[in-house]
């Protein structure tokens, strides 16, 4: 199936996790769902169909086995240069590391955080549950509840065999303009009420996705708009992908995305997809 692949994993790797704590009119107004756009001219079978044969012609990517995803983030945000909430006084952090997914059917996902090389965030999912993983301690913490529902929305998003209908419970299709150009606005919603709503916009000519938005929100209870806007797309592996990502999140973070890998049908072992707690009773010797 066609998506914003890159830009939705990305998700994963952020301390911020797409939920509803608003109400459904605060969601509709943050994502500009207020405005209900001009009928499409086509249904979602249709459209899914158009956007399968524009990034993925050959079938190479739903028929793919297994795939590599290789990404550099840098990371731009704003923080407090004091704790003073009257003088407003921030500075530009900058940060650049690497992201890594590996995938095998038919569940199998691996993600990993590189700074300088060296892991520093990892998770994992496989058999419909999920892990945290510290790779320096190389402690495994079984992620469950609300983010457990998310993962297993994500990896159904980035399985190759699946398509929207078969990620989402309810699709909606409406035609809208962004700068000047005629899109179709694609709001996917997930039986999960506590989600909130992933808004795609594809290009009405080409069948390209050229922005994703959906809403965001922390631990201690702030809401942000999240939006990622590919600049450009370039076949890899016969796949058309997006190989310049911006995001943003609130007011006060950038990010730019480079794909710098993208591989199918790589070779991976069993110990790639296991905790740490399986390969220490795998190597644990039994006592006579």
């Amino acid at each position: 199936m066609t998506r914003l692949l890159s830009s939705v994993l990305m998700l994963l790797f952020c301390a911020i996790l797409p939920a509803c704590k608003l109400s459904e009119v605060e969601i509709e107004e943050m994502l500009g769902l207020n405005d209900p756009g001009e009928p499409a001219d086509l249904t979602v079978d249709q459209l899914i169909k158009h956007m399968e044969a524009a990034t993925d012609p050959e079938g190479k990517f739903k028929n793919a086995k297994s795939y590599i995803l290789r990404q550099v983030i840098v990371e731009e945000s704003q923080k407090d240069v004091d704790d003073n909430p009257f003088s407003k006084k921030t500075k530009t952090s900058v940060d650049q590391y690497e992201s890594e997914l590996k995938f095998r059917k038919p569940d199998f996902e691996r993600q990993t955080s590189y700074r300088n090389g060296e892991p520093f965030a990892c998770l994992l999912f496989k058999e419909g549950q999920a892990w945290n993983i510290d790779p320096k301690k190389n402690h495994a913490t079984q992620i469950t509840g609300h983010q457990l529902r998310l993962f297993r929305v994500f990896n159904s998003f980035s399985h190759p065999n699946n398509n929207l209908e078969d990620v989402f419970s309810r699709i909606d299709i409406s035609t809208v303009y962004l700068k000047g150009a005629r899109h179709y606005r694609v709001v996917c919603r997930t039986e999960d009420l506590e989600i909130a709503p992933y808004v795609m916009y594809v290009h009405a000519d080409t069948f390209i996705t050229t922005r994703m938005e959906t809403i965001l929100y922390t631990d201690d209870g702030q809401e942000f708009l999240y939006r990622a806007i590919p600049s450009r797309y370039e076949k890899r592996s016969g796949v058309l992908m997006p190989t310049i990502i911006s995001t943003t999140i609130g007011e006060d973070r950038n990010d730019v995305i480079l794909l710098k890998e993208f591989e199918l049908n790589v070779t991976f072992g069993d110990d790639v997809f296991q905790v740490p707690e399986d390969k220490i009773k795998i190597g644990r010797k039994s006592s006579n």
